[in-house]
């Protein structure tokens, strides 16, 4: 009985003491976790720290002032806007300037004075390779995209074969819009392109009748103004592709030039080309980025109608749209069949 009861009281006093370990640790845990909870959101508010004075709000709002000129061609690169204020006689054309704009933008974003969906970092890319939750959510994506997203090739009938060739990927986001409208296939070549890209092209014009027209857009610089004869020496002498194919500089021109921002880094330190550019143009070049996008589209528009017919185009374009209606028709007849 003594036992019995000497047992119960030590298991009591074993319980009592567990718990009272269980609730040092517990506590101990507990502030550990608010301070690196703390120390986190310190982190982060240190982070979003940033002076808004006077002079910083003033230069945001004439950066807001660019984004919402450009607004329909978002997102924008910081290169875009940075071009448009240069442009502008807002901010000087130098590498000071340019981080701080960088900064200044980084932190109207994360201060929600911009919104995030204005710009975009175009090189860095995501690959999604993310599935389906289930089958049914797949079904359903399938439904919803039923016969749709179809375009007609508006260039079939031409005698023309033509692409549109960048030097900046930055801009293709404006270009990309008209190329699509057209039919026209859109190419970025950031800067001298490989043998391996130049093979893709002449396997993509393998099949092509007449003419090829290549309307190139690139900066006004030692390099910019060498790379159509250096792509046309590796293409038809080196590569011997026996199509005949006309290369065309549309922008930027000697003539464009007037009137836009020079690019005082646009002579290369070693660059071979730089003694030719500069007995001939001067010491500085001209970048792409630089040109009003009004001029920039209108110029693209007009080259590409300067090398088609328009007639064609218009018949081809007038045939897809009756085909949509049909297509539609045949969309709500195939919903109407499986019953959703």
């Amino acid at each position: 009985m003594i036992n019995r009861i000497l047992q119960g009281k030590l298991e009591k006093c074993r319980i009592l003491i567990l718990a009272d370990c269980l609730q040092k640790t517990w506590k101990i845990m507990y502030n550990r976790l608010v301070k690196e909870i703390t120390k986190g959101w310190k982190k982060m508010a240190k982070r979003q720290e940033w002076n808004w004075k006077t002079k910083n709000l003033a230069k945001l709002e004439r950066a807001k002032e660019v984004i919402e000129e450009l607004s329909q061609y978002k997102p924008l690169t910081l290169r875009q806007i940075y071009y448009q204020l240069v442009g502008k006689g807002y901010i000087e054309n130098n590498k000071s300037q340019y981080i701080y704009l960088s900064k200044l933008l980084k932190f109207a974003r994360i201060n929600g004075l911009i919104d995030w969906e204005d710009m975009e970092d175009r090189n860095r890319v995501f690959k999604n390779h993310e599935g389906f939750i289930d089958k049914n959510t797949f079904v359903k994506q399938e439904y919803d995209n039923f016969l749709l997203g179809y375009y007609r090739d508006f260039m079939q009938d031409q005698d023309n074969y033509i692409e549109v060739w960048i030097e900046k990927d930055a801009l293709s986001s404006i270009f990309n819009p008209i190329c699509r409208e057209y039919g026209i296939n859109l190419i970025v070549c950031k800067g001298f392109s490989s043998t391996s890209f130049l093979l893709d092209f002449k396997e993509r014009i393998s099949w092509a009748t007449g003419t090829i027209k290549i309307l190139y857009f690139g900066d006004f610089d030692p390099s910019g103004l060498e790379m159509i004869p250096a792509m046309e020496t590796t293409v038809n002498d080196e590569m011997m592709l026996e199509q005949d194919i006309e290369y065309i500089q549309i922008a930027l021109t000697e003539e464009d030039c007037s009137g836009l921002i020079q690019n005082p880094d646009s002579i290369k330190p070693g660059d071979t080309r730089a003694k030719k550019f500069i007995a001939q143009y001067g010491e500085h070049g001209y970048e792409l980025d630089a040109m009003p996008m009004e001029t920039l589209t209108s110029k693209l528009k007009e080259a590409i109608e300067d090398n088609i017919d328009i007639e064609l185009y218009q018949e081809q374009k007038n045939i897809w749209r009756k085909e949509l209606k049909q297509l539609t028709a045949l969309r709500n007849k195939a919903k109407e069949l499986l019953g959703f």
